[in-house]
């Protein structure tokens, strides 16, 4: 029988954006219009060193949900027999799988909800076709769009949420959508939310918003679409629960900044569940965790900075007044640990968390220090020592090192590497920009010191005065392989 919570056992609210660098953030330096998302810092903690485990949609969003390095999900051990290579990309997903974040704390008499992006394991066969140019307003298209919308709701809700709404089963540009729907729709994403705030205020709850934003589409022009387009087709009457598109672009206009309209946005719909928290009465009895999967462009997809160093706040009233600004190593591996601190929720013996409990950041008690992060995507493996230096191995499997060796130039998928390819057509050997970018990308072994190398532009794996320091790292990177299920080169 799940557990009844304590009425008095603080909600958490996690904020879980898509695309967003930190320079798309006002409290991180970005040229944006952010004041709700400011808001959380300045009554809160902001983390400076904060990374993405797995800096991609799905496996970056497995491990907020588990507390677990992607590369243990039970799908990827499908695709990938673990005790060989595993390759870690778009695959993970939590479906199917008992252990986690939500369904612990289900579990333990919170009611848990989730609205916005899923990209958890909805596959392509559980949906009905759509085809780009049919009607939306047609009865049967309609029909159809309504039963694969309640499917992924059905899916989201088999892996411990007890509510789903507002739902996208992925990106808003890849989804069995006519082309007319396929648009972003942040009003919708936060009447989910606020919804779930308004209808479970009286008791412990946990809510994890997955804004569509600021992936792509983007822009202006997405402003000018359809407030009545959702995934579910055309809603009878656009959401009013955040401050009017129109006034978005007048805003960040009379702002005078130059960043992404998008930003703000994605901000207004923050800046509404907070008010909503504040409204019922359960802002101050509510944790909320602000921070994005991954960041854009050169850095997606790769283990660099770009992509895997995130922002992420944390308000907690009460405790989080006076924190201020963290230089402490988290990784978002921490989030599920950190909330079950929080609930005061046991996973039990053979729930595997790979994370901590940043809690002591948050309120001040207690102690917390890491000395290391780990990182894995595709077929890279990074370390990011406390002291400020990164680790990054490429490791090709077998068929693909032998191409290497023989002098093909290979993405880290695997891919023949095409310098002319279109990002958003040929993504996978273009590698979005990130060998054009970062001079090391086809390097073996890489070793940065980022308090004087932000970029990572200089490569210091093969300057002697650095040998001790890179084997020390090494020896790390093979202390974190052998505790995962694959093999990764001579690590394990």
């Amino acid at each position: 029988m799940p557990e009844t919570a304590s009425a008095s056992a603080p909600n958490v609210v996690v904020i879980y954006t898509d695309d967003q660098d930190p320079d798309w953030v006002g409290c991180y330096g970005g040229d944006v219009l952010t004041p709700n998302i400011d808001r959380i810092a300045e009554e809160g903690v902001r983390f400076d060193r904060y990374y993405a485990s797995s800096p991609v949609c799905s496996p970056s969003r497995y491990s907020a949900l588990t507390g677990r390095y992607a590369s243990r999900s039970e799908r990827f051990q499908e695709e990938f027999p673990p005790d060989g290579p595993v390759n870690v990309g778009w695959e993970p997903g939590i479906r199917g799988e008992s252990a986690t974040l939500a369904g612990v704390l289900s579990d333990h008499g919170y009611t848990t909800g989730l609205v916005g992006k899923y990209h958890q394991g909805v596959d392509a066969d559980d949906l009905e076709a759509v085809e780009p140019d049919a009607d939306p307003t047609d009865p049967e298209i309609e029909a159809r769009l309504e039963r694969n919308y309640q499917t992924v709701v059905d899916i989201v809700e088999s892996n411990g949420f007890d509510h789903a709404a507002s739902v996208y089963d992925s990106n808003v540009n890849g989804m069995e959508l006519p082309a007319e729907l396929q648009h972003q729709n942040m009003d919708w994403v936060t009447q989910g939310a606020v919804e779930f705030i308004e209808n479970n205020r009286d008791d412990p709850f946990f809510l994890f918003v997955a804004p569509t934003l600021t992936h792509s589409p983007r822009g202006e022009d997405q402003l000018r679409t359809d407030p009545r387009a959702t995934p579910r087709g055309y809603l009878d009457e656009p959401p009013e629960v955040q401050l009017s598109r129109e006034s978005v672009l007048e805003r960040v206009h009379e702002a005078g900044v130059d960043g992404p309209v998008d930003a703000t946005w994605l901000d207004d719909g923050v800046g509404a569940i907070l008010d909503k928290l504040e409204a019922c009465g359960v802002a101050d009895e509510t944790m909320v965790v602000f921070t994005s999967d991954h960041g854009d462009i050169e850095g997606k997809f790769t283990t660099y900075d770009r992509g895997a160093r995130q922002p992420c706040l944390v308000r907690y009233p009460g405790y989080t007044e006076s924190r201020g600004s963290s230089d402490e190593l988290v990784s978002n591996v921490d989030i599920a640990p950190t909330l079950f601190d929080l609930a005061g929720a046991d996973p039990g013996p053979d729930y595997t968390v790979d994370g901590r409990s940043f809690l002591p950041l948050v309120t001040g008690e207690g102690t917390y220090h890491r000395e290391s992060v780990f990182l894995e995507i595709t077929t890279e493996r990074a370390v990011v020592t406390d002291d400020g230096y990164k680790y990054i191995a490429v490791r090709y499997p077998p068929e693909a090192r032998d191409r290497v060796d023989s002098g093909e130039r290979l993405t880290h998928w695997c891919v023949p590497h095409d310098e002319h390819g279109e990002r958003d057509t040929d993504r996978l050997s273009h590698t979005f920009g990130a060998a054009e970018y970062f001079p090391g990308y086809f390097d073996r072994d890489q070793l940065y010191d980022l308090d004087e190398d932000p970029e990572e532009q200089h490569n210091l794996a093969d300057d002697p005065a650095y040998a001790d320091r890179l084997e020390e790292i090494r020896a790390l990177l093979r202390e974190y392989s052998a505790d995962l299920p694959h093999e990764f080169g001579e690590f394990t």
